[in-house]
């Protein structure tokens, strides 16, 4: 029995973040891409995550542009 058989869509969510992460077994991987592969939904989850992960990386690894950290600054209320 496939372990998608009683919900596939909340075990593809359950396995979403392993599955980026590349955690997975070869069965589970392959589960995962299988169910990725049929249901809209679930793929539309899998694509939010990996851009999200895709934006996150790239803030971190981008300098801040000198004008925003100078607006930002000026947006800072000073401690009471």
């Amino acid at each position: 029995m496939s372990s998608f058989a009683i919900d596939p869509c909340e075990k593809c969510e359950e396995m979403l973040q392993p599955f980026l992460d590349r955690d997975l077994n070869e069965e589970e991987r392959a589960l995962a891409e299988e169910h990725l592969s049929l249901c809209a939904y679930c793929r539309k989850r899998y694509r939010f995550e990996a851009d999200l992960r895709r934006f996150v990386r790239q803030a971190v690894t981008e300098e801040m542009p000198p004008d925003l950290k100078t607006r930002l600054s000026a947006l800072r209320t000073p401690l009471l």
